[in-house]
């Protein structure tokens, strides 16, 4: 089961997608565009148009799009973010 979480600190949205593979996910606005993360890694965030945002999920949570529930899940999980991120002014994360 797919969980989304949402957190705010310093002004700061951070949405959190638990994929059912386990993976988290922390997805955050930067200006227009939309920056994904897996938790607790080192490398950059990947930044991509919100339409885009269900294939970052995907990789990041190791979700094969070729798999109809996998992809309805990537979907899902993007759509969730975008819709609780949009409604805020544009950020940039703070690392």
């Amino acid at each position: 089961m797919a969980n989304i979480r949402a957190a705010r600190v310093d002004e700061e949205m951070t949405v959190t997608l638990t994929a059912s593979t386990g993976a988290k996910i922390l997805v955050w606005r930067e200006k227009d565009m939309f920056a994904a993360l897996r938790a607790g890694a080192s490398e950059e965030a990947q930044i991509c148009l919100g339409i885009d945002l269900f294939e970052v999920i995907a990789e990041l949570a190791g979700l094969d799009l070729d798999d109809a529930d996998a992809s309805e899940e990537a979907t899902r999980l993007a759509e969730g973010a975008r819709q609780r991120l949009s409604s805020l002014p544009s950020q940039q994360r703070r690392m």
